[in-house]
């Protein structure tokens, strides 16, 4: 029987390394860069990911690309050429080691850091291309564990606005829209730079991961959205959309889903800190993160799940958290009723909920 998978991924390899001996020949192969992907450090040990390509053509820019631009940009994302086998140096904190990419053009490394201080720290990548060199400066984030309490966050519809279940419109939305362009779910800048705060100014903020199960060739995109609209700065974890068999992580472990692989990851490389998780319904986040409610209930403070229905009963004013079931999901309306929720829990001050009240006002 074929396996028709492996049969596609073949003839994409095979595709790309045409393409790539091609443009080498006739001398239109583009210049070679690295795009860094924000990482962690765990146990002295910096978990490092970037990307060498060709340069992309696609390059953004401020305030916004046309809409022909725009559409152009999201189409090519999809056919970035990606190099395969380019030694690249890594470093962080003054320690180097020398990796390749591998043959998605995937650059994965560890480097032995040490015993850092909390927060974000900058990665050096440098590799040589036909002479000349090229570097690219990425972040690493250490959970600083005086924060007490981290967040996972779904990314699709969960704060950016996709509409993944209203078909033609997501798709128009994917296709026409930039970073600039993109829309957040009403309120959620405010409620997550609200749950990075905290209620403890005196404290380091807690540390966003953003876990998708979008593809790796949106990552610019995203994250530039998240930094436009004041979303707290954190690592993404996407996937690699591509046939054959299941992708790897970090580990050389196979990824039977990738969501549900990369939340465990975060939960194993910080033992001593408690999460809450935050999702949508329109796909499996309620699943998944139930799951983790009842084979972690001493790390997950809350799941909480955003019905993109909008038809979520309210939460009454006498509601207290600790008055649901244990390793129960909670579903809300919206960033209103989350942040509310989020400040009886201790996560939020109440400044966060006249914030969101407010930029949601600013929309009317």
């Amino acid at each position: 029987m074929v396996d028709w998978l492996r049969f596609g991924a073949d003839m994409e390899d095979l595709a790309t390394q045409t393409l790539r001996t091609g443009k080498q020949v006739t001398g239109l192969l583009g210049p070679t860069v690295i795009q860094p992907y924000r990482g962690f450090v765990e146990n002295g040990i910096a978990n490092v990911r970037a990307r060498v390509m060709e340069q992309p053509v696609f390059d953004s820019e401020p305030g916004g690309l046309r809409i022909d631009a725009t559409l152009a940009a999201n189409l090519l994302r999809w056919i970035v050429l990606d190099m395969a086998g380019v030694e690249v140096s890594v470093t962080v904190c003054g320690k180097t080691v020398t990796v390749n990419s591998d043959a998605d053009g995937f650059v994965i490394a560890k480097v032995p850091v040490g015993d850092i201080e909390p927060g974000w720290h900058e990665v050096q990548f440098s590799a040589m291309d036909r002479g000349r060199e090229v570097t690219a400066t990425g972040r690493v984030v250490l959970p600083d564990p005086a924060s007490r309490v981290g967040f996972i966050t779904d990314i699709d519809d969960t704060i950016l606005s996709t509409g993944m279940t209203e078909g033609l419109k997501a798709l128009r939305r994917t296709l026409l829209r930039d970073a600039y362009g993109r829309k957040p779910i009403p309120g959620t800048p405010s409620l997550y730079r609200g749950l990075a705060r905290g209620t403890d100014t005196s404290r380091p903020e807690s540390t966003f991961f953003y876990v998708s199960s979008g593809p790796w060739n949106l990552y610019s995109m995203l994250a530039q959205f998240l930094g436009v609209r004041g979303f707290p700065r954190g690592p993404l974890f996407l996937t690699d959309w591509r046939p054959g068999s299941p992708t790897s992580d970090e580990d050389g472990k196979v990824e039977s889903n990738h969501k549900r692989a990369r939340i465990r990851r975060i939960l194993d490389a910080y033992p001593d800190m408690s999460f809450v998780l935050i999702g949508d319904n329109g796909e499996r986040d309620p699943v998944i993160y139930q799951e983790f409610l009842e084979s972690d209930p001493d790390r997950i403070q809350a799941a909480i799940i955003r019905d993109v229905s909008g038809s979520a009963t309210d939460i009454d004013d006498d509601f207290a958290p600790e008055d649901l079931a244990p390793g129960s999901l909670i579903t809300v309306r919206d960033s209103i009723q989350l942040a509310k929720l989020a400040q009886r829990m201790g996560l939020v001050d109440e400044l966060t909920v006249e914030e969101v009240m407010t930029e949601i006002d600013a929309r009317l």
